[in-house]
């Protein structure tokens, strides 16, 4: 906007005075403050105006808009899930039974990176037995059910955390070999409640089609001390 008032100014002197008059001098003042005042307005104007507004030959643009990260879209994954429970026997004696399980995740995004993460599992116990002498023993079987919710961050690893419980249907049935006679004396069937809190770190494979995560697992188990440590990985499949 400067050049143009200087310009206007200057060529009115040149059309009806000579350059030497006080009029002309006086004009030529009075363009040079214009200018003088017009450009820090202008740039002013440039600073708070909004994007593609233009005046007197200034493009004015709005600053750039900060990048904001969307949310994820819902998802599911199905897998196979295969646990190692410690468990202790008479006296100070450990072992770890083996617990196969399917496993059911729903990923609902609540933050960028975020994700609530309910699940269900479901589970048997009984391929491994404890050692009895060869005459008769003991044997457990059990099929469980648990929910869980988890809250897990997406990442280039993927570390999660959950808590869950449920429900434990298990069959003591008295077993004799040899001369030991079968009795159902002391077979029964019980229902136990279960209640647990997990961490796991999970390694997505090709895009996150596939995820193994490893878990480390606290377990209680209600009128059964035995248990405690839970060990394993999940692997699942998205979809």
């Amino acid at each position: 906007m400067s050049q143009p008032v200087a310009s206007m100014s200057q060529q009115l002197c040149r059309e009806q005075h000579s350059p030497g008059t006080g009029l002309c001098r006086r004009l030529a003042a009075l363009g040079t403050a214009v200018a003088a005042l017009s450009f820090p307005l202008a740039a002013s104007a440039q600073q708070y105006a909004p994007a593609g507004y233009q005046s007197a030959g200034y493009e004015l643009a709005s600053p750039e808009p900060q990048g904001q990260q969307e949310l994820g879209e819902l998802s599911f994954a199905a897998g196979l899930s295969l646990g190692f429970l410690r468990v202790q026997e008479l006296g100070d004696v450990h072992r770890f039974s083996f617990i196969p399980s399917l496993v059911g995740f729903a990923y609902v995004p609540v933050l960028p990176r975020v994700y609530l993460r309910p699940g269900l599992r479901l589970g048997y116990s009984g391929l491994q037995q404890a050692q009895f002498s060869h005459g008769a023993g003991v044997e457990e079987h059990s099929l469980q059910g648990t929910a869980e919710l988890g809250v897990q961050y997406d990442a280039w690893l993927v570390p999660a955390l959950s808590v869950g419980g449920g429900a434990q249907r298990r069959e003591i049935d008295f077993m004799g070999r040899g001369i030991v006679v079968d009795s159902d004396a002391i077979d029964r069937t019980e229902w136990l409640g279960l209640l647990y809190a997990q961490v796991g770190l999970g390694l997505p494979l090709w895009d996150g089609l596939l995820v193994i995560e490893p878990y480390a697992r606290v377990q209680h188990t209600f009128s059964d001390a035995r248990s405690l440590l839970q060990l394993g990985a999940d692997i699942t499949i998205g979809f």
